[in-house]
């Protein structure tokens, strides 16, 4: 993932993701780690080293209310509790992440956040509505 503006525009590479609360998708013993990395969230990307040695970006949004319910035009309903909408590879976490929905990019892909809008790729969060 490569940061493109201040103003939270992020390439995200071709993958397999988790949509989600990152707090939902990102193991327990790595979530400080996560938020020490990506600032707690100030910068849009952290990274953490996962048991399997590898490194892992995870994508995090603020949303413009904070924790609740925000949901996408397809219906899709995202549940938030540290106030964080985002990606997270899919190799990062074990199973499916509680309110994830799986989302692939075949290609590299702008995520973004304007206004209390999210859009990753095809999906657009409106959290500030």
């Amino acid at each position: 993932m490569k940061l493109i503006t201040a103003d939270y525009e992020v390439k995200v590479s071709a993958g397999k993701y988790w949509l989600s609360d990152p707090c939902y998708a990102v193991p327990s013993d790595l979530w400080m780690d996560l938020l020490n990395s990506s600032k707690f969230f100030d910068y849009p990307i952290g990274v953490v080293k996962a048991n399997d040695d590898k490194n892992y970006s995870v994508l995090g949004f603020g949303t413009a209310y904070g924790d609740g319910v925000y949901h996408d035009q397809f219906g899709n309903s995202f549940p938030v509790d540290a106030g964080l909408i985002g990606l997270t590879p899919v190799g990062l976490y074990e199973g499916e992440p509680f309110g994830a929905v799986l989302v692939e990019f075949t290609e590299e892909t702008v995520c973004s956040c304007y206004g209390g809008v999210l859009k990753f790729g095809a999906h657009e969060i409106n959290t500030g509505d």
